[in-house]
């Protein structure tokens, strides 16, 4: 279990090192130099096997995936588990207007390259799936298979928003609320505390809220948030759940097998029919039991076999 003593409010408005995020474990920490930027990822397995990577939501970081590297690379994958630009020890360039979704993608795009392959099947996350959907559309050979893990393509995204309000009220609100520029300088850290408690417990079920596990991921998660200079990246992050996409690009469709991970809940039922209708070849729907909308977390060996099996499926033949 993650510890560290008790700080009084002056020493806890302290912003602390990246490094705080540096864990140890069955993987290597490099830093992926791409598109003018060093991007951090948490690397394990044989680089010349499939690679796999693994991106996270706004609340997140590299190490939701910690319990998921080991065991995908022993299936037989190369793993990477990256920060995104602004996050943990990701490098933190001082944000532009241009930091958007064409930047998200153009930054995974890049890391897949810089790692030494020319495509990867894509796990994401919450906003992290909202990269890997536009990743997917936007860079077609660099996706050899798409992971959904409770999230959509924006475009999706947004209409389902639009047409059924009362079904994702929390999605409106952080677009919402993300979109106030003075939260990209202020707030005190136990309001910040208070917001990722209640994210962590929105999305997880409640057989999981008293566990041990629990309290290690929020506490890990709350420590990342003060690292120094990364409260605008978060700003900016949950701002891609209903960013909007070129009108040239509002059709485009994947090509890649897709894989949607999702409760069995009203929102997600219907925003998986659009999402479906997003996929033009192979597009399969699975839950996990026991879990919500961040099952990498809640059940992380049960959801990397979850994956491997799909990736092992849906792979080219030699």
């Amino acid at each position: 279990m993650l510890t560290w003593s008790k700080r009084s409010k002056q020493v806890k408005r302290q912003p602390v090192s990246p490094s705080v995020v540096e864990l140890e474990g069955p993987f290597t920490h490099e830093l992926v130099h791409t598109r003018g930027l060093r991007l951090h990822a948490a690397v394990a397995g044989d680089p010349s096997h499939p690679l796999v990577v693994l991106l996270h939501g706004s609340f997140g970081g590299w190490f939701d995936f910690r319990e998921v590297i080991a065991p995908l690379a022993a299936a037989g994958f190369h793993v990477a588990a990256v920060d995104a630009r602004g996050y943990g020890m990701s490098d933190k360039p001082p944000a532009t207007a241009a930091d958007d979704l064409r930047t998200a993608t153009g930054d995974i795009a890049g890391l897949i390259q810089a790692l030494g392959h020319q495509d990867a099947a894509v796990v994401g996350a919450d906003t992290g799936g909202t990269v890997a959907w536009m990743l997917a559309t936007s860079y077609p050979e660099r996706v050899r298979a798409l992971v959904s893990v409770c999230a959509a393509h924006p475009t999706d995204m947004r209409r389902s928003a639009a047409a059924r309000p009362w079904n994702y009220p929390w999605m409106i609100g952080r677009s919402l609320v993300s979109r106030i520029p003075a939260l990209a300088m202020v707030g005190p850290p136990w309001i910040m505390d208070r917001v990722y408690q209640r994210n962590l417990t929105f999305n997880t079920a409640a057989e999981y809220h008293h566990t041990e596990a629990f309290a290690e991921i929020l506490q890990l998660r709350q420590l990342a948030s003060r690292i120094g200079n990364s409260r605008p990246a978060f700003i900016r992050n949950n701002r891609l759940l209903l960013s909007a996409v070129p009108a040239r690009s509002l059709g485009d469709k994947v090509a890649a097998p897709t894989m949607l991970i999702e409760p069995p809940r009203r929102a997600w039922r219907h925003l998986s029919a659009r999402s479906r209708a997003r996929v033009r070849g192979f597009v399969e729907v699975r839950g996990m039991e026991g879990t919500k909308n961040l099952p990498h977390i809640e059940a992380p060996t049960a959801f990397a076999d979850m994956v491997a099996t799909f990736l092992r499926s849906t792979a080219p033949s030699p």
